[in-house]
């Protein structure tokens, strides 16, 4: 933001030179970046941050400057005089889209000459790099650069139907600006039109149809309120950008609305003769009601560190705008004036007092203090599982919380209606209810791209609306997505929980999942909790990502397993001294028979030696009848005190063989 000092020392008394000021708007927050003597007047380039357009004028300069310096702040007389003819009978504003815009007025100035602005105005505009083109456009650039409000005039008379209308654009609708841009608009576009076509770009630029020239002999004077993203997106849609879009982009106070066209209005009158028409023609379908900030005494001691004199800080607040009057003994009510939309917290209010207090009033330390916390059990959990899955193979993502909805019904149950976020784009906007969407997503991606083999996981949070006007209810996830079998991510898995604790294992059960195919589907289980589901991505799942394989897929409650790491404290126990047997089983049984039941069984057996038993594969296909599978499983035998024999394994074996084919009719595969 450029500023001229001549200008600003209309609002404040400022009587020291530019270097002075340039360290004092340093030190409340504006560094200066460069001073350059322009003729009489000096410029200063001041640096504004995007959340304080209060200051992309100067007035909003002028209050810090005064405020700093206990100076007086001197605002401009705004009053004019009207003629008796009603500015209803002149014109109308028509908003259709109060959502873009809300507030726009219009008022009607009669008989101005246009022709060269007063050299005052040419040389205090022309030092801040604005051109001067005519009284008439000068004085809208002139009060913007005042107080921050972009305006804009219109030729009365090229209006068609006299009238204005606020809407958004038609689909392919043209317009020039007065930059002799021809431009082809979008549904999404705000746009002021008149009764037939648009005559400008909303918070962006005017149309050269309807601009003032030196024939032009009646005036609307335009002040509104856009909404930032909307003039946001439409400038950079254009590629058109303009200090209006600069200031609205950064959002302008509703109050000053009208407080900026009277003032315009004042300056047309005494530069540009004419007549004011009575009244305004104010469109303001959204009011914003004054909100109002507590502060705390003590908070601003405990955040600060320092003890501020309650005056100082009254004092400081006064001069800010926030009106702040004692409701206790420790507590400062303040109103948020209009022109800083920035305050929405206590924290904010301490900020602005120490501030303008001074940074430097904080006392320094040479000796830091370093408090170490060790990591929480959430933390300890992810670090191990995190250790697990890249031993494995298995890499990290990490993707945005929203999803489409084509994909996020393909992972919910029939009827689920997911938290949406307004201003999002139109179809990624609503919140995942599960991670694999999103795991499904960087797998297409990387097929696109020719990697063919992914082991992936995600660990975050999956969300579902509580109901009411409740908070989402937010669940910890671990997500996983193997392309090949799904032992692969089986053993991952059992990796995970053996990482987290040594003696519990996860059954899987076979089930109906929705997004899982065949009989691929399975729950997950810590004991008698199930605490997720595993399976194959279905056909219909794999043609909404367009995948060429299904890939194994995953989901684990994270509670779950952040629940193992704190309830079994760690066991140790010393190597086997004597080495165990293995032996391979195949089984021939129906095929609605499931691993976990044959793995109970095998278990109940209360075998002596029998120390662990493991799943291996599973085979349909030549030599196995129709509605058979063959079952093949791993059985580990071992003594604590010996070396076992060939026979004693040889006839355990058998007492299993013999169980199975009692229990489940199974015969041993050849």
């Amino acid at each position: 933001m450029k500023i001229s000092l001549e200008w600003l020392r209309d609002y404040v008394d400022f009587a020291e030179g530019p270097e002075r000021l340039a360290q004092i708007l340093t030190d409340v927050g504006f560094p200066v970046e460069e001073i350059e003597a322009v003729g009489e007047d000096t410029m200063l380039d001041v640096e504004v941050t995007s959340n304080r357009p209060d200051c992309l004028g100067h007035i909003g300069v002028a209050r810090e400057v005064a405020t700093a310096t206990g100076a007086s702040l001197r605002l401009p007389e705004v009053n004019c005089a009207e003629s008796d003819v009603p500015v209803e009978q002149l014109t109308s504003v028509q908003n259709d889209a109060p959502e873009l815009c809300h507030r726009y007025t219009a008022r009607v100035i009669q008989g101005v000459t246009v022709g060269s602005s007063p050299d005052w105005m040419r040389r205090r505009l022309e030092t801040i790099g604005q051109r001067s083109i005519s009284n008439v456009v000068d004085i809208t650039n002139y009060v913007m650069m005042e107080i921050g409000q972009p305006l804009h005039t219109f030729d009365y008379d090229k209006l068609a139907g006299k009238r204005i209308v606020v809407r958004r654009a038609r689909p392919g609708e043209p317009i020039e600006t007065i930059d002799h841009s021809r431009l082809k608009l979008t549904a999404d576009m705000l746009v002021i039109a008149d009764a037939a076509e648009p005559v400008a770009v909303a918070g962006v630029m005017g149309g050269a149809e309807s601009e003032v020239g030196d024939a032009t002999r009646t005036i609307l004077l335009e002040s509104a309120w856009f909404a930032p993203l909307s003039v946001r997106r439409t400038s950079r849609a254009l590629s058109l950008s303009s200090e209006s879009s600069y200031r609205f982009e950064r959002t302008v106070s509703e109050e000053l609305v009208e407080w900026a066209s009277r003032r315009a209005a004042a300056l047309l009158i005494e530069l540009a003769g004419g007549k004011v028409a009575k009244g305004l023609i104010d469109a303001h379908p959204v009011k914003c009601e004054p909100v109002g900030q507590t502060l705390r005494l003590s908070r601003l001691k405990r955040l600060l560190g320092i003890e501020i004199d309650p005056n100082i800080a009254i004092n400081i607040l006064q001069r800010l705008g926030f009106a702040p009057e004692a409701t206790g003994a420790d507590t400062l009510s303040c109103t948020v004036p209009a022109w800083r939309q920035d305050i929405v917290q206590e924290a904010d209010l301490i900020e602005e007092v120490i501030r303008i207090h001074g940074y430097h009033q904080i006392p320094t330390s040479p000796a830091i203090t370093v408090t170490v916390h060790p990591d929480d059990v959430y933390q300890r959990t992810q670090k191990k599982v995190v250790q697990r899955l890249a031993a494995c193979g298995f890499f990290e993502t990490v993707s945005v919380a929203f999803i489409e909805d084509k994909y996020q019904q393909l992972f919910a149950p029939e009827g689920f209606e997911p938290l949406r976020a307004i201003h999002q784009s139109r179809e990624v906007n609503a919140l995942r209810r599960s991670l694999l969407p999103s795991l499904l997503n960087v797998r297409k991606l990387n097929q696109d791209n020719g990697n063919s083999n992914c082991r992936l996981y995600e660990l975050a949070a999956g969300h579902e609306p509580a109901g009411g006007d409740g908070p989402p209810v937010e669940t910890g996830w671990l997500a996983m997505l193997c392309d090949g079998e799904l032992r692969s991510l089986r053993g991952a898995l059992d990796s995970v929980i053996e990482g987290l604790d040594r003696q519990q294992r996860l059954a899987w059960k076979p089930a109906e999942v929705d997004w899982a195919a065949g009989q691929t589907g399975a729950t997950l289980w810590l004991g008698a909790e199930q605490v997720g589901q595993v399976g194959l991505a279905s056909e219909s799942v794999c043609q909404a990502y367009d995948l060429e394989a299904a890939p194994a897929l995953a989901q684990v409650r994270f509670d779950a397993l952040t629940s193992l790491l704190c309830q079994t404290p760690p066991q140790m126990q010393p190597l086997p001294r004597f080495p165990g047997i293995a032996r391979d089983l195949s089984l021939v049984l129906d095929d609605t028979i499931c691993w976990a039941d044959i793995e109970q069984h095998v278990y109940a057996q209360q075998v002596d030696g029998l120390r662990d038993v493991s799943f291996v594969a599973i085979y349909r296909g030549k030599g196995i009848p129709a509605g058979k599978k063959s079952l093949t499983f791993s059985l580990t035998f071992r003594h604590d005190d010996r070396t076992l024999t060939h026979e004693e394994v040889d006839t355990w074996q058998t007492q299993l063989v013999t169980a199975m084919r009692e229990k489940f009719a199974a015969e041993l595969r050849a």
